[in-house]
């Protein structure tokens, strides 16, 4: 057995709430998906307030209503039965039921939230927790609007649910309506089968959420109480990310590999650095890309480390939908790789960036053992935790709470697809890691049998894995000399020494910590200080007329307004001022190279560019010849986790074990399932191993 295969002490692990998955099985009764202790227990305490509260008002009201028919059984009867009273008290606490997930929906979707972060809870993992609650919530509207709408048809007052008027408290009931059925569209467009074939439709039907929380104060403006605080920080994340997504980053190179995948390199600013880790996610906008798409932003995890001196981000995008499409075949005819005309400059080079959002705690360099698991593109953040271990390997010298063993299991189509594994190589970030001690094995499953013509081998080396793509290539190639067929380009730009380069803004809702801060208590103050005094001057002040639920609402409105954007913009404005004064102060001397090397994009017809195509790389680098990771390449085989998982249980003992699976809901799924099958919660002993399951959410 290897050294440090053994816990060095006879404690014995334990799993936590947070990585334990108590519910790891798929099916119409669970449509939750993989769910963690710690899950479960706030899915279970939401449901507990909500039935709590929902119980306990409906059981007094009932009792009130039963005691006053019972004092006067013949008037009350004539006024509605009842069975009517009490269809209507239950569907006015449906409605103040719904009032705890609304509140608490607001806080997951603000992707900077400073509540997110204390939690560490990372952004792409609390949009479920917001799916779940919009979820909750809408069924609890939907409850609430079905019981009035047969509440009144059968007083024979329907004609009252299209009624506008609304007095001092009194709710308007068409509002409320509107409010629901806005909250139904959003629903049905957001569900995953809708929201990756029409994203378009999705995106622009999500902005009905102003509708709806507009149409929600008309109906019940005394329920902003309850809420205005989560809106406040969501309208201040939006104000932060709107300042950030304003500046157009450079993107320094673009490649499009063998796969039809392209890798897209954009600077980043040394002060953005301290936010920005190796699980990060970005968004991108290409404003040139066409009208229709201009506006839309796309969510993509890196595969670079923060540690990388070159200051680069790199992200690699696999073309599915319009959008990456659309991007891929730009990037194609700009390169002239379709066509024999002459070479054009690309359209404009530039894009809007927003982020980092992420995991920010490093979580597996607590683990001596780690294994990633990725099916197709979602590789690419287990690269960049690879990445960021080699980093830390070179840099400590291999301490001794640093990762020593890492398993990395990749699963793809074809054989082609190996070139995004290939676009990080272990040597070029420190060729000297397994001397080190730290040791990496690299198993990688190639589904389609058919794509690998020409081996009769079920097993082979990695080393020899890039010969039979490029060998692939040919036949291809041969076979089908008419067809358009995608070969590695790389398209950067010559720019002058002196040159600038846009880097992304430091200015957003994961910047500095007391910028953030300053902006949100300018903000709320602003807030609270204008309701205030709007309360004493325009609502007190009006003794006959009192002002109705739509004045109330757009006094609101104002206020977020004024205290977001008049008191929260100059702390903004001063945010980004010293920011630009430090930039222009102290120029990183690494940028500088960056942009010499590189070359930063094409932005207009004066600059001249290069395109490398599969040819000129092959004769440049040897990093072609053969892949630089240690492993096995499996043909026409999938992964047999229960096997992998009983050999990693052999391998080691007494050791917390972190599990990372970045692919599908069944992927996720089967994982979670050897995680918990082979954590011993029960009868453990100081050699059983913990499996710490995490993972990359793909709701986005």
């Amino acid at each position: 057995m290897k050294m440090g295969n053994v816990n060095p002490s006879e404690e014995v692990v334990r799993p936590t709430f947070s990585t334990y998955p108590l519910l790891a099985r798929l099916g119409w009764w669970n449509p939750f998906g993989v769910l963690t202790v710690a899950e479960v227990l706030m899915i279970v305490g939401i449901l507990l307030l909500v039935l709590y509260s929902f119980g306990r008002l409906v059981h007094l009201d009932f009792k009130t209503i039963e005691e006053r028919y019972r004092a006067d059984p013949v008037g009350q009867t004539l006024r509605a039965p009842i069975s009517l009273r009490k269809l209507d008290t239950a569907a006015e606490h449906l409605g103040r039921a719904a009032i705890i997930p609304f509140a608490l929906l607001w806080i997951p979707v603000s992707r900077g939230s400073p509540i997110l972060r204390l939690l560490n809870i990372p952004f792409e993992h609390a949009v479920k927790y917001h799916i779940w609650l919009a979820t909750f919530t809408l069924v609890l509207l939907t409850g609430h609007s079905v019981s009035y709408i047969i509440y009144y048809c059968r007083l024979d007052t329907a004609y009252k649910i299209f009624d506008w008027v609304t007095e001092r408290e009194r709710c308007s009931l068409v509002a409320g309506f509107i409010a629901w059925i806005s909250g139904l569209l959003m629903w049905s467009t957001s569900l995953s089968y809708f929201r990756r074939r029409w994203y378009e439709m999705f995106f622009g039907i999500h902005h009905l959420y102003i509708v709806f929380f507009l149409f929600w104060m008309y109906h019940a403006f005394w329920t902003i109480h309850f809420f205005i605080l989560p809106i406040l920080l969501f309208v201040i994340d939006r104000l932060l990310r709107m300042v950030q997504s304003r500046r157009s980053v450079d993107v320094l190179s673009a490649k499009v590999l063998k796969s039809g995948a392209i890798q897209l390199y954009f600077p980043i600013d040394p002060q953005e650095i301290q936010a920005y880790h190796a699980l990060s996610s970005w968004y991108l906008r290409f404003p040139s890309l066409s009208r229709t798409m201009k506006l839309q932003w796309h969510f993509f995890s890196v595969t670079s480390a923060p540690s990388d001196e070159t200051m680069q981000l790199s992200i690699i995008i696999k073309p599915l939908g319009k959008w990456t499409c659309a991007l891929q075949r730009r990037l194609l005819m700009a390169a002239g790789a379709r066509s024999n005309q002459p070479r054009k400059c690309p359209f404009s080079f530039k894009a809007g960036v927003e982020g980092p959002y992420g995991d920010e705690t490093d979580f597996y360099v607590r683990y001596n053992t780690v294994v990633l698991i990725g099916g197709g593109i979602g590789v690419t953040p287990l690269l960049a935790i690879l990445s960021d271990v080699l980093h830390r390997t070179r840099a400590t010298q291999m301490n001794a709470s640093q990762t020593r063993s890492i398993h990395l299991y990749h699963c793809i189509r074809k054989v082609e697809e190996l070139c995004v594994l290939n676009s990080v190589n272990p040597n070029d970030i420190c060729p000297e890691y397994e001397k080190l001690g730290l040791r990496i094995c690299v198993s990688v499953y190639v589904t389609n049998s058919s794509s690998t013509t020409g081996c009769k081998d079920r097993e082979i080396d990695l080393k020899t894995a890039n010969y039979l793509s490029a060998k692939n290539d040919r036949n291809e190639t041969e076979r089908t000399e008419d067809e358009n067929c995608i070969s590695a380009v790389t398209i950067h730009a010559n720019r002058s020494v002196n040159s600038p380069v846009e880097t992304i803004s430091t200015v957003g809702p994961k910047g500095k910590y007391s910028w953030v801060a300053a902006t949100m208590l300018a903000s709320i103050a602003g807030f609270y200080i204008s309701w205030g005094l709007s309360n004493v001057y325009i609502v007190k002040n009006i003794r006959n007329n009192f002002p109705t639920n739509y004045n109330r609402a757009h006094i609101v409105i104002g206020c977020i307004i004024f205290g977001t954007f008049l008191l929260g913009g100059p702390v903004v404005m001063l945010w980004w001022l010293m920011g630009k004064r430090l930039s222009v102060s102290s120029p990183s001397p690494n940028l500088r190279k960056v942009n010499i090397a590189t070359a930063s994009p094409l932005e207009t017809q004066a600059q001249e560019y290069y395109c490398a195509t599969e040819t000129d790389i092959d004769q440049e680098s040897s990093e072609q010849q053969c892949l630089p990771w240690n492993g096995k390449l499996h043909i026409g085989d999938r992964p047999v986790w229960s096997d992998i998982f009983d050999s990693l249980e052999k391998e080691y003992n007494g050791q917390n074990i972190g599990v990372l699976v970045s692919g599908s809901e069944s992927m996720q799924a089967d994982v979670a399932s050897e995680c918990q099958k082979h954590t011993k919660v029960l009868g453990a002993s100081s050699l059983s191993n913990v499996f710490h399951y995490h993972s990359v959410s793909f709701e986005l």
